[in-house]
């Protein structure tokens, strides 16, 4: 298995988009809580207490996840897809025999490089997201603080994860994205603008997983240990599908 890994992170450092993926969308993450504060800081500054302690400071800072998480869904379905593609996944398997070691390999190489993802845009995004507002960090819960960054990086690793599956469950790139952006990105919202769906909405990934990254919590809301396990499913549900996919199938 160790072998498998590092066979797993020559390819994937081979490839020409994973650095500027990853920085694209740490870049993308942090600028966009970094605008949304400077946006909101001066009523922010304004507020009195009793406002100031019903705001979430913390959450506003990790907006941009919901665009930045893109970079983690699209290098896990290039990583994967483009061995299918390329025919390459033929040698990996001469290479692997036991395709449950080969996915396994991949699957913990993506988790991997989505906890070191998210883990540093986490605190990149903390630190610019709460300067910009002008929040006193005296008055940040140091739980909350820790508990969202890792919460970070558990949202990226579990959606790299998810992405990687679901790219070998379908084995084309162009298909991945077209299942997982429209769930990501189209599906949650469109549901949520209806107050009948609005709770079907919230056991969707990404609104479970942003929970992890967001402190106060309104009416109805999952809890961040309540959405994290939502996203635990869908994620286990992913993998056991592509391996049972990936083992039944001819590539």
């Amino acid at each position: 298995m160790r072998d498998a890994i590092a066979a797993e992170w020559i390819k994937i450092r081979s490839l020409r988009s994973t650095p500027a993926v990853l920085a694209i969308g740490l870049a993308v993450t942090v600028l966009t809580g970094l605008m949304f504060g400077l946006l909101i800081g001066p009523e922010f500054q304004r507020a009195n207490p009793a406002d100031r302690r019903d705001f979430d400071p913390v959450g506003l800072s990790f907006t941009g996840m919901q665009l930045g998480q893109l970079a983690v869904v699209v290098l896990a379905v290039l990583a994967v897809g483009s061995e299918f593609g390329s025919g390459m996944i033929r040698t990996s398997l001469a290479a692997v025999p036991r395709r449950g070691r080969l996915l396994t390999a991949k699957l913990v190489l993506l988790g991997s490089m989505g906890m070191a993802w998210g883990l540093v845009t986490g605190v990149a995004s903390l630190l610019a997201g709460t300067w910009a507002l002008g929040a006193d960090w005296a008055e940040l819960p140091p739980g909350d603080l820790v508990r969202t960054v890792a919460g970070a990086g558990t949202y990226a690793t579990l959606l790299a994860v998810s992405a990687g599956s679901v790219t070998f469950l379908v084995r084309r790139s162009i298909a991945a994205l077209g299942i997982l952006l429209p769930l990501l990105f189209l599906v949650s919202s469109v549901l949520a603008a209806s107050p009948q769906l609005r709770p079907l909405a919230r056991l969707l990934p990404d609104r479970a997983g942003l929970r992890l990254m967001q402190v106060h919590q309104e009416a109805g809301d999952l809890t961040p240990l309540a959405g994290g396990t939502v996203l635990l499913l869908w994620t286990t549900s992913a993998v056991i599908a592509a391996y049972l996919g990936f083992a039944r199938r001819d590539v």
